[in-house]
């Protein structure tokens, strides 16, 4: 990449540099840092809960359970063949009593 910067360490100097407690990164700090300030604590919480409530789609309905279906392939085939959202009339057609 232009105007950056690589500096190398042999696999001796990293091990010497680890054994020294010495480290380039900033994670030390940045840990220190956090726990130190209030604010930074209450705003990383509010993070965490925003990304935990959005995982996954919500449940709409029913919950649905994935199974392992063998069927023919002419049988696939035909309901393909219906046109998007084949897999939702084949549910509703076997929901069906």
């Amino acid at each position: 990449m232009p105007g950056s910067k690589t500096t190398s360490m042999t696999l001796n100097e990293m091990r010497a540099a680890v054994s020294r407690k010495e480290s380039r990164s900033e994670w030390e700090r940045v840990r220190r840092n956090i726990h130190s300030d209030p604010a930074a604590a209450e705003e990383n919480r509010q993070i965490e809960e925003l990304i935990a409530s959005k995982r996954g789609r919500p449940v709409v309905g029913e919950p649905k359970v994935a199974i392992s279906l063998r069927i023919p392939e002419s049988v696939l085939a035909a309901w393909k063949a219906t046109g998007p959202g084949w897999q939702t009339r084949m549910v509703q057609r076997l929901s069906t009593k």
